[in-house]
C-alpha cells in the first residue's frame, strides 16, 4: 500500500490523538472543567458520524458501560429525592444538585460517544492498523521534541509555551499538554508501549520499525529519570518492570541475552527507587496529596459501607463531604496536610476522590463493582489468555490504565484511555481471529 493513500486518514486520526491527549484545554476557563479537552467540542459532530451508519453496533464491553451510566442516572433520580428529604432543599453549598448531577453525567456520556465513535471509525478504514500505527509514530515524535524543550526549561524561570494551558503560570515538571504531572503517565505509557504490538502486525521496512522502538524507550527513559509523579513511578515498579522482564524470558530470541535487559531493568529500577525516595521520606507528612489520598478513601469506603447499592451522582455531591468531614474530626489523619481536602466541604467544584476507582464505589457500589469486574478485569484475563507475544504490549498499558484509575487519576476526561479500550474491542473482534494483511 502506498503511503499517498493513506496520509489524510493518518493526519486526522493523528489529530484525534490529539485532541484525547490535550488535558488543559484554556476554554475550560469560560467552560467548566468537562471543556479542560477539546473532544467535548467535537463530540456532537462524533455522534451525527456515528448515527449516520444504518445499523449501530455496540461492542459487548460498551455495552456493560452503557448499563452502568443507565443505572447511575436511575440511582441519581432516586438519591436526589433522598438528599431533598433529608436536607430539606435540593441546594448544596449553594449550587443545584439536579444541574450538578447534570454536569457530572456530561463526561461519561462524552465518553460513551468518543469511544463508539473510535470504534466505528476503526471499522471504516481500509487499513486501521496501518492508520493507527502511524499516527501513533508521528505522536510519537512529537513527543520527544516536546518532552526535549519542557526538560530543558524545569528548572529555568520561564514558563514552556504556557498559552497551551488553562493556567498559564510557571509549573516546575513535566505535563506535557495536561494540567498536571500525574495526567500524563497514562499518556506516555501508551505512547511507550503500544506502538510496539504494531511491529508484529504489520510488515514494515525496518527504519520504521527502529525509529518506533527508539521513539518508545527515549519516552519511557527520559521520563522516568525526571519523573516526580508518585502514582506513576510506583506503578512501573509495580506492574510494567516485572511484565516487561517477564516478556523477556518468554521471547525466544531476548531470552539467551536476558542477562543484559535485566541489568537494564535493575537499572531503572534504581532510578525509580531513587526518584521515589524523596517522596517518601520527606513529603509524607507534608505533601497534600498523600492527606488527600488517605482521607478520600477513607471518606468513600464510609459512604459505601453505609449504603452498599450506591448513591449516585447526586449523593456523591451530599454524602462524600460529611464522610470527608467525618475522617478529618476522628483525629486519624492529623498528621498529613489536608489543606486541599479541606476545600471540598465547602464547595462542589472538582469534588472527587481522585481515584476512578472510589469515585465510582461511592457512585455505584456494588454496582460498580460488578462492572469493574465485567469491563476491565474481564478484559485483562482475556487478553492474558491469548498466547502471543504481541498481546504483552496490550496488557502492559492496560494493567497500568486498570491500576492507575484504582491509585490516582480519574478517567473523566482521559480520552486516550477510552481511544485505547476502544481499539482492544476492535482488536478482539477483527484481528485475532486473522492475521491482518497489511502492505507498505
Amino acid at each position: 500500500m502506498e503511503i499517498k493513500k493513506q496520509v489524510f486518514p493518518i493526519l486526522f486520526f493523528l489529530m484525534i490523538l490529539f485532541f484525547a491527549t490535550y488535558q488543559d484545554f484554556p476554554l475550560v476557563n469560560s467552560f467548566g472543567e468537562i471543556a479542560r479537552s477539546p473532544i467535548v467540542f467535537v463530540a456532537p459532530f462524533m455522534l451525527v458520524y456515528i448515527l449516520s451508519h444504518k445499523q449501530i453496533v455496540f461492542s459487548k464491553y460498551l455495552s456493560y458501560w452503557i448499563s452502568y451510566i443507565l443505572y447511575l442516572l436511575v440511582l441519581s433520580m432516586i438519591c436526589l429525592y433522598l438528599v431533598k428529604i433529608i436536607n430539606g432543599s435540593i441546594f448544596v453549598f449553594y449550587e443545584n444538585l439536579v444541574i450538578k448531577t447534570l454536569k457530572m453525567l456530561v463526561y461519561p456520556i462524552v465518553g460513551i460517544i468518543f469511544y463508539q465513535f473510535i470504534y466505528v471509525l476503526l471499522k471504516q478504514f481500509k487499513n486501521p492498523v496501518y492508520v493507527v500505527f502511524h499516527a501513533l509514530l508521528l505522536l510519537q515524535l512529537f513527543t520527544i521534541c516536546w518532552l526535549v524543550l519542557e526538560i530543558y526549561y524545569l528548572k529555568k524561570p520561564i514558563e514552556f509555551l504556557s498559552f497551551i494551558h488553562a493556567k498559564p503560570e510557571k509549573y516546575w515538571r513535566v505535563r506535557l499538554w495536561t494540567m498536571e504531572e500525574s495526567w500524563t503517565g497514562t499518556i506516555l505509557i501508551l505512547l511507550t508501549f503500544f506502538p510496539m504490538y504494531f511491529l508484529y502486525k504489520l510488515k514494515l521496512f525496518r527504519w520504521k520499525k527502529a525509529l518506533s522502538i527508539f521513539a518508545s524507550v527515549v519516552i519511557f527513559i527520559s521520563y522516568v529519570a525526571v519523573s516526580e509523579s508518585k502514582g506513576f513511578l510506583v506503578l512501573v515498579l509495580v506492574c510494567v518492570l516485572p511484565l516487561i522482564f517477564q516478556f523477556i524470558n518468554k521471547h525466544k530470541y531476548l531470552r539467551n541475552i536476558s542477562f543484559i535487559f535485566a541489568g537494564v531493568i535493575l537499572a531503572l529500577f534504581v532510578v525509580v527507587v531513587i526518584n521515589l525516595r524523596d517522596v517518601i521520606f520527606d513529603q509524607f507528612n507534608n505533601s497534600i496529596t498523600f492527606g488527600t489520598r488517605f482521607t478520600s478513601i477513607y471518606a468513600a469506603i464510609d459512604v459505601f459501607l453505609h449504603s452498599f447499592i450506591g448513591v449516585g451522582y447526586s449523593g456523591f455531591v451530599y454524602f462524600y463531604p460529611q464522610s470527608i468531614e467525618t475522617a478529618m474530626n476522628s483525629g486519624m489523619f492529623d498528621a498529613f496536610n489536608l489543606q486541599e481536602i479541606k476545600d471540598y466541604l465547602s464547595t462542589t467544584k472538582a469534588l472527587s476522590t481522585k481515584s476512578e476507582f472510589f469515585d465510582n464505589l461511592i457512585y455505584g457500589g456494588v454496582i460498580y463493582l460488578y462492572f469493574f469486574y465485567k469491563f476491565f478485569i474481564q478484559r485483562y484475563n482475556e487478553l492474558s489468555k491469548i498466547v502471543k507475544q504481541e498481546l504483552y504490549f496490550l496488557r502492559i498499558p492496560l494493567l497500568f490504565i486498570i491500576l492507575a484509575g484504582i491509585v490516582y487519576i480519574t478517567y473523566n476526561i482521559k480520552y486516550e484511555v477510552w481511544f485505547f479500550l476502544a481499539f482492544l474491542d476492535f482488536v478482539k473482534e477483527y484481528y485475532h481471529n486473522e492475521d491482518a494483511k497489511p502492505s507498505e
